[in-house]
């Protein structure tokens, strides 16, 4: 039975990425702060699950996506443990968040979506970023930050999974962007 409805695409972070549509349309994106700079880890979670409450309320959503949180030894001298909580955390609030309304959750490793979107996925962090952020440019889909194209890039991972006959062909593998 082919897929029918709408994927939110978070990539989870002090700045989070969104990406929301259905297969085979183009999504829409953008980029939020839960919570103000500095603020506490408890108010990014409540600020997170309000902004997914009330997202959910007015956007019909089917399935919702993240981006998995990478392991504390995979983030070595470039974060802090406050970070990789808040990581988890969010992560958590969305599962729980979700769990029981009838709305399918996974999650999405950074390097499968980044071997799915660009072709591969050996990229430094920052080159990835902005070879994203180009591919999105490229195709029709602007984002207004590197968090945006994350998103969109984790939404055309997931949506080659469920409606592969609809899914966007971005990467190399693909020939070019169809």
């Amino acid at each position: 039975m082919p897929f029918a409805g709408h994927v939110l695409a978070l990539d989870l972070a002090t700045k989070t990425g969104w990406a929301y549509g259905s297969p085979g349309a183009v999504p829409k994106s953008g980029s939020l702060r839960f919570a103000r700079e500095g603020a506490t880890m408890a108010a990014h979670l409540v600020g997170c699950r309000k902004w997914l409450v009330d997202f959910i309320a007015v956007n019909e959503t089917r399935l919702v996506v993240f981006e998995a949180p990478l392991t504390p030894d995979l983030m070595r001298g470039r974060t802090n443990i406050s970070t990789i909580r808040l990581l988890i955390g969010l992560a958590a609030i969305v599962e729980e968040c979700l769990y029981g309304r009838g709305i399918d959750v996974r999650e999405a490793r950074v390097s499968d979506v980044r071997a799915h979107f660009l072709g591969s996925n050996r990229f430094k962090r920052d080159e990835a970023k902005r070879a994203t952020k180009e591919l999105c440019a490229r195709i029709g889909w602007p984002a207004v930050d590197d968090n945006a194209a994350d998103a969109l890039a984790l939404w055309s991972y997931q949506v080659s999974f469920i409606a592969p006959d609809l899914a966007l062909r971005v990467s190399p593998l693909w020939g070019r962007a169809s």
